[in-house]
């Protein structure tokens, strides 16, 4: 069935009474339907009904039935009391008896009309009241809907449109008897973007079904008598094995009676509380569908072929026989999952398996298959059995965007891309290699461009290395000979709020010292902030530190000291380990917490060389940073 041209109303903002319907704007459809997964509710705007009631004079009776001779008298001709010379229009009429249909806007085409005519005898034969169909060429050719309804004795239902403005439903008082909440719901409701041809139809099929007590409505007139059945047995037989209404919406598809589907579909599962909608368009010989459910009947209906999944893409009827393939969807529908039929061990067995082997896998794979899992996943390269130890610098670093949380390094571990120059064993000059690592967030300050970490080599293929973030900024293995041993310095505790510390010959920190300082400073057991940095810089002796470890302790100055500069307020504090150097003194380490300046805090990392002050009473642990020197050029000799 083809959709006349003209039939498609253009869109617009106006809403005429009450009654909106957007154009089969495939742009629309296509926002619309996206909207509609999101708010999981009927995209149906509200169509107002108009209420009106035959006059006493108004009451048909038998011998307004009509006739072959049948011809209509001149007072017949209806007064348009809103319109004071509506009688001169090109386009009205007057009343004929047994006639629905007024089709002067050519909206409709031949076959609609007779199903239009044939729809509203129904509605009009199961006690609905008269129902009249009238269309104008323009909406300025309409007449009053209220003065139409009264003149023509129309106290079932009047639908008027014109081929360039919306449709208006006015509902009679009689037809408003006969319905009940839901039903009137279901045609004052607009289903979303249809053809004024499509909306009419689905209509007095909505309404004739009603009445009738059926849950077929077919407003395409595209199901014959044994083709209405048919449908109707499989709508109950779905009923009866889900345990709740089944409706099966027919309509006119305009251009892409899949999204009209849709769209049907969406709007009758909202009007009908715990129901099923098959819905279905037609355009020709092209059928497409969508079911719609609401309540808990999701995971009660399974849809075979043609359909996939709720939806069935627009698809041509094979041998252009419409009904057959109508009635094909409709028996694709049936109840429950694939096994509501009874599983046979056969079926059942690769089930069991399949979740055995998710059940082991989940167990093990933390352990035993998730780091080799995520290896391969992410491309980063795990420790290389029975490779040779090293180091090397790093020289650049970027962010993959990826994060893996596992026992081996931690929760939300970020993947990095390392650009490095390795110091090759036994000597030579180094070179670069690429790779990818997952980073402990513990050594993520640390993990900078400039820093030194340690990396194992395989002995097969130089190019293939790992890194050893434990080793970060240690001293070069590879360069290590003769220093193993070597005495470094421990710091004891020194009363409340103390820590122990050890550092290397090199002047690197144990890095499980460093993290455990860190965690009590960050929980208020140890304190790392002894006095003023200020009164250090003004009474200390001055040197050049440069930056081991460095990180950030989640703190400001404010959280430590309310009372100091405003202007230091916001800045973060964090945790320091440095190798000093003082004028006529070996280098030695210190550790200790310290503002970082805003603006300074880019320019934070491993090798930076500072401007420092120590008090020598505890130089090891009382230290400050000149920031307005800070950072200084060059690296330490």
């Amino acid at each position: 069935m083809t959709v006349p041209p003209g039939s498609k109303p253009e869109l617009t903002l106006i809403q005429r009474r009450g009654h909106r319907r957007a154009g089969a704007s495939p742009l629309l459809a296509a926002l619309a339907l996206s909207l509609f997964t999101c708010l999981a509710v009927g995209l149906a705007g509200a169509r107002p009904a108009t209420a009106v009631g035959p006059t006493a004079s108004a009451k048909p009776t038998a011998s307004a039935k009509p006739t072959a001779s049948a011809k209509p008298a001149q007072s017949a001709k209806p007064t348009m009391s809103a319109r004071p010379t509506a009688a001169a229009k090109p386009t009205m009429s007057p009343f004929v008896q047994g006639r629905h249909v007024y089709d002067y806007g050519k909206v409709l085409s031949s076959h609609s009309v007779a199903a239009a005519e044939a729809l509203a005898a129904h509605v009009e034969a199961a006690g609905g009241g008269r129902v009249v169909i009238y269309t104008a060429a323009s909406s300025s050719d309409l007449p009053n809907e209220d003065a139409l309804a009264k003149d023509w004795h129309v106290d079932g239902m009047l639908l008027t449109a014109s081929s360039s403005d919306y449709g208006t439903l006015t509902e009679g008082a009689r037809l408003k008897e006969k319905l009940n909440a839901q039903q009137a719901e279901a045609i004052d409701s607009s289903p979303g973007p249809q053809t004024t041809e499509s909306w009419m139809l689905t209509t007095l099929a909505r309404v004739d079904a009603f009445l009738g007590g059926t849950h077929v409505f077919d407003g395409t007139g595209a199901l014959d008598a044994t083709g209405q059945q048919k449908a109707e047995a499989a709508a109950k037989d779905l009923s009866a094995k889900i345990g709740a209404p089944v409706y099966i919406d027919i309509a006119i598809g305009g251009d892409d009676p899949s999204t009209a589907a849709f769209f049907n579909g969406a709007s009758l599962s909202s009007d009908f509380d715990n129901s099923l909608v098959i819905a279905l368009g037609v355009s020709g010989t092209k059928i497409g569908g969508y079911v719609d459910s609401s309540g808990d009947l999701f995971d009660k209906y399974s849809a075979g072929a043609p359909w996939g999944g709720s939806s069935l893409s627009n698809e041509t009827a094979a041998g252009g026989d419409v009904q057959a393939a109508l009635l094909a969807a409709i028996d694709a529908v049936q109840s429950g999952s694939p096994f509501d039929n009874g599983p046979t061990p056969g079926d059942i067995l690769p089930v069991v398996i399949f979740v055995v082997l998710i059940v082991v896998f989940s167990i093990t794979a933390p352990f035993v298959w998730g780091p080799w899992l995520m290896r391969k996943l992410t491309g980063t390269t795990g420790p290389i059995k029975n490779g040779v130890p090293s180091d090397a610098l790093i020289e650049s670093i970027a962010d993959t965007g990826m994060t893996v949380s596992m026992p081996s390094v931690g929760p939300d571990a970020p993947e990095y891309k390392f650009g490095l120059q390795v110091t090759p064993v036994g000597g030579g000059a180094p070179y670069q290699v690429e790779v990818k690592a997952l980073v402990p967030r513990l050594y993520i300050p640390m993990v900078v461009p400039g820093a030194r970490v340690g990396v194992l080599i395989d002995p097969t293929n130089p190019m293939k290395v790992s890194l050893d973030f434990s080793r970060i900024n240690a001293t070069s293995a590879a360069g290590a000979a003769g220093t193993t041993g070597a005495a470094g310095v421990s710091l004891s505790p020194a009363g409340p709020g103390g820590f122990a510390m050890d550092f290397d010959a090199s002047g690197q920190p144990s890095m499980g010292d460093v993290a455990a300082v860190a965690s009590g400073v960050r929980s208020g057991s140890v304190n790392t902030i002894k006095g003023s940095a200020d009164h250090i810089l003004a009474t200390g002796t001055h040197g050049t530190a440069v930056i081991t470890t460095a990180q950030p302790l989640g703190k400001t100055v404010r959280d430590i000291n309310p009372a100091a500069d405003p202007l230091r307020l916001n800045d973060p504090v964090w945790l320091f380990t440095v190798e000093v150097s003082l004028a006529g003194e070996a280098p030695f380490p210190a550790i200790f917490g310290h503002r970082v300046p805003l603006d300074k805090v880019a320019s934070v990392a491993p090798g930076v060389k500072l401007a420092v002050a120590v008090d020598q009473a505890n130089k090891n642990q009382e230290v400050a940073i000149d920031w307005d020197k800070s950072p200084l050029a060059g690296l330490p000799a």
